[in-house]
């Protein structure tokens, strides 16, 4: 049941992101789904192992790197489920790259995540 909530949860971010930034797009719902399946996969199983493995560069940058791991699995998950692309951005007049992008979106995931967790 744990699982389809968040499958749930990422469906629903997916959607509001693709909604609001025209950057974040997917094809029909079932790339959404299958989207939301693979990065809701990634961040349950392969970033704790990520985490793990890169804790003493973790530490040395005091938590830092977590925005890295979190940059690579979005990444992952765009290049693993085709239809599911996040296209460079401009913020505020300046052009952020593919990893800028990746950043500024984990970070939005993140936060419109953790607020549906707590409403759900």
């Amino acid at each position: 049941m744990k699982a389809i909530r968040s499958i749930l949860i990422t469906a629903i971010t997916i959607a509001i992101l693709a909604w609001i930034l025209p950057t974040v797009g997917y094809l029909n719902v079932v790339t959404l789904i299958i989207a939301s399946i693979v990065l809701t996969l990634l961040q349950e199983v392969a970033k704790p192992i990520l985490k793990v493995l890169f804790l003493p560069i973790n530490v040395v940058t005091l938590g830092l790197f977590s925005l890295v791991i979190n940059v690579f699995l979005l990444w992952l998950a765009t290049y693993l489920v085709p239809g599911f692309q996040i296209q460079s951005m401009i913020l505020f007049g300046i052009h952020l790259g593919e990893f800028g992008s990746l950043m500024i979106i984990s970070f939005i995931i993140s936060f419109i995540q953790n607020l549906l967790k707590k409403i759900l």
